[in-house]
């Protein structure tokens, strides 16, 4: 069960986007390899999955790398559970195999509800994300410490080829950083593509992410995101003069190599795919703050800001602060691409 083969069989369900098949395809193939590895077997077809006790049970129980404060592994997270079986249900009832594939999906009902609830008692961070947590101030004083960083680097009299890919990763850390605060989403950064707005506005049916640049304003058209379907292009105007810099100036670099991508990777020169934007972010955060931060709970740290400052309106009857911040949190809602409903269930906390 390689990640190719998966997805060609995904691919069958012709109104889920291209990048969902391959997340299912290689969250799938990882979970295969990890659970041979345990049940010291190479699984080359769907039928382990017919032992779906067997299955549930590792898929809820095997212990993670993580660790807990007193060093002792961590079980997975009722999301990363969820996130397991979601495309082995997935993958099951497109083989028509349905009857197992409620098997599992009686235990992911189950977690869904659990998630759920958890949120609806206030509780919008998982055990991984409160340990990893910080302020909004601290957030600012991380983006201060990734320019010092960079400027270290930057400053040495000989540098190897290894500094000369970290200077490359911070400055792409730097402006994804800058992004996700000033327009907080998904990873879908990673993909984006630059086009003159001359040209973008010769498309028909934008398919791809992209920063749009025009003499006069330069916007982000987001496309291909986790839910698209629902809510559609997103547009997001960038008004930030530091941003707008950033961009221009990359999108030169990229007209004269001949590209059109803002990120890349060092190592291949191939396009980053979602991945890249956690793996990014997770590991400078690690090696600078001694917490790892990825995208979504960069978003829980920005929305937390103007969330506490709406429920403390919303407690003292300030009518104005609280129509201010609501439009601060409806505009995040559109940027992420999800509803404010669901924003003030999940995301919004008082802690």
């Amino acid at each position: 069960m390689d990640k190719a083969s998966l997805k060609e069989v995904f691919a069958k369900k012709v109104s889920r986007r291209d990048t969902t098949n391959d997340a299912y395809a290689q969250r799938l193939s990882s979970l295969v390899k990890k659970y041979g590895k345990f049940k010291e077997e190479e699984f080359k077809s769907w039928e382990f999955l017919k032992d779906s006790k067997d299955v549930i049970q590792f898929i809820t129980e095997a212990t993670t790398t993580r660790k807990d404060k007193e060093g002792n592994p961590k079980k997975p997270s009722d999301a990363t559970k969820i996130g397991n079986l979601t495309p082995i249900i997935e993958y099951l009832t497109l083989i028509e195999e349905h009857i197992l594939a409620e098997n599992y999906m009686k235990v992911k009902k189950i977690l869904d509800d659990k998630v759920i609830g958890a949120y609806q008692k206030g509780k919008s961070l998982t055990e991984n994300q409160e340990e990893n947590m910080i302020s909004y101030e601290d957030l600012v004083d991380y983006m201060v410490k990734i320019e010092e960083e960079l400027k270290l680097i930057s400053d040495k009299p000989l540098k190897t080829h290894l500094d000369e890919w970290k200077i490359i990763e911070l400055e792409y850390l730097r402006l994804l950083m800058r992004l996700y605060l000033l327009h907080p989403s998904r990873n879908e950064y990673a993909t984006l593509k630059f086009i003159n707005i001359r040209d973008y506005k010769k498309l028909k049916q934008p398919e791809f992410n992209y920063v749009v640049i025009g003499s006069k304003k330069v916007y982000l058209s987001i496309t291909d995101y986790k839910t698209s379907q629902k809510y559609g292009r997103k547009l997001t105007d960038i008004g930030d003069k530091a941003l707008i810099k950033m961009l221009r100036d990359l999108k030169k670099t990229r007209d004269i190599e001949g590209r059109d991508y803002l990120f890349y990777y060092t190592k291949t020169g191939e396009p980053w795919s979602n991945y890249a934007v956690t793996t990014i972010m997770t590991k400078n955060s690690k090696q600078l703050i001694g917490k790892s931060i990825g995208s979504t709970l960069l978003y829980k740290i920005i929305i937390q800001e103007a969330g506490i400052n709406y429920n403390d309106a919303l407690k003292n009857n300030d009518l104005d602060k609280a129509v201010k911040y609501n439009e601060i949190l409806e505009k995040y809602a559109k940027t992420r691409g999800h509803s404010q409903a669901i924003q003030k269930l999940v995301y919004v906390t008082d802690k």
